[in-house]
């Protein structure tokens, strides 16, 4: 059993890969693993006994918002990527008849995935669908290529499935399989650059895009420093670099270089955030903070971070209809539609009431350990694979 998996240690679906492999029965399954990135995550898949390693040159091509971009990153892939790429996929090729299944951990792999059916028909592949790409033709075309080339899919949620199927016009055949989450480890240190002073913090664990709305933050910090000064602090994780078509005032800052800090000072809110960058371990910041907020303008409440959250014990806010995980009243506060005071008042509850904030935190947690337990979606994974074998042979 080979795994694909394009981040490495550097993304949430690869610290799913990492949580659903460590629990899977080894007796049954015998898992290799291939990453595009390194890190800290080939010690710890080594310190499991699986095979694990990195190759830069896999070729991956991700659906983007822009069209423009997407027609620039497919003629990059066609005429760089794909060629650089050739040593190897001859040495996928060549590992080929030794494998049982081939899985894809994203599907930007879709084009390696067709090459690959084509090159060795008979060789199940499966492939995890973990995004909701914008519309758009490249993205409809990639969901048509991925279910012709796929035998099964792992889908993260039902939304998943429900919208491959919708870009694609097409069945997806395969299960949906939720994110594995261990229980948090309470003795967790708390990240070293968040206060441990009385105010309420609010984490934020994302890199700065505008379809996440993490820029949403500063409207929340607007409301919460008029109505509760000092009261809350804002713990952002990711890296805040300025990105992509933004509006007015964003885009000013982006032409200069800056970052969401830049904002924020500009702002003159620097006091109710602090900017971690980068963090290898999202638990030290979920140690150190009580609620999470993840203010999307994509609508999907749902992902590494609200689990992880929930599994600490922080009570999340988001954007959307989907309540599987965020549910307003019992695990968190679920908006339909983004507002900014909506949600200074929910947290100015939580700052009011701890007691309320322990218990919604303990609910959320109990749901994660019903839903995501890393032993029961490695069985379902697992199960998944011996029956993609089984019917590929049959």
């Amino acid at each position: 059993m080979l795994c694909l998996d394009i981040e490495g240690g550097h993304g949430g679906s690869s610290r799913s890969l990492l949580e659903v492999l460590s629990a899977m029965d080894r007796q049954r399954i015998e898992p290799s693993v291939i990453c595009r990135r390194g890190g800290w995550i080939e010690d710890a898949y080594r310190d499991l006994g699986i095979e694990c390693a990195v190759v830069p040159e896999m070729p991956r091509q991700t659906a983007l918002h822009q069209m423009s971009r997407n027609i620039a990153v497919s003629l990059q892939f066609k005429l760089q990527l794909w060629p650089r790429s050739k040593a190897f996929r001859e040495s996928l090729l060549n590992r080929a008849g030794d494998l049982d299944l081939l899985h894809l951990n994203h599907i930007s792999l879709t084009s390696l995935a067709g090459w690959m059916k084509k090159k060795q028909p008979r060789l199940p592949l499966t492939m995890h669908i973990r995004t909701m790409p914008v519309r758009s033709g490249f993205a409809d075309r990639q969901a048509k290529q991925a279910i012709a080339a796929i035998d099964r899919f792992a889908f993260i949620t039902e939304n998943e499935k429900n919208y491959l199927e919708t870009m694609s016009g097409l069945t997806a055949p395969g299960d949906v399989i939720y994110n594995p989450v261990s229980a948090f480890d309470d003795g967790q240190a708390p990240h070293e650059a968040v206060s441990s002073d009385d105010r309420l913090k609010v984490a934020c664990l994302s890199n700065f895009s505008y379809p996440r709305g993490i820029d949403r933050l500063i409207d929340i910090a607007k409301v919460t420093a008029e109505k509760t000064p000092g009261r809350v602090l804002f713990v952002v994780a990711g890296d805040m670099k300025l990105s992509g078509k933004l509006p007015p005032p964003l885009s000013d800052f982006a032409a200069k270089g800056g970052t969401l800090e830049d904002v924020v000072t500009k702002a003159g809110l620097a006091d109710s955030f602090v900017f971690l960058g980068h963090v290898p371990n999202p638990e030290q910041v979920l140690a150190a903070c009580d609620v999470l907020l993840k203010p999307t303008r994509e609508y999907n409440p749902w992902g590494r971070d609200i689990l992880e959250a929930l599994a600490a014990g922080l009570p999340v806010a988001s954007v959307g209809t989907y309540d599987t995980f965020v549910h307003t009243g019992k695990t968190g506060l679920l908006q339909a539609e983004f507002d900014a005071a909506g949600v200074a008042a929910w947290l100015d509850g939580f700052d009011r009431d701890r007691e309320a904030l322990k218990r919604i935190g303990d609910a959320g947690r109990d749901r994660v350990a019903a839903l995501c337990d890393p032993a029961v979606a490695a069985e379902k994974l697992a199960d998944l694979w011996s029956d993609t074998i089984r019917e590929k042979a049959a």
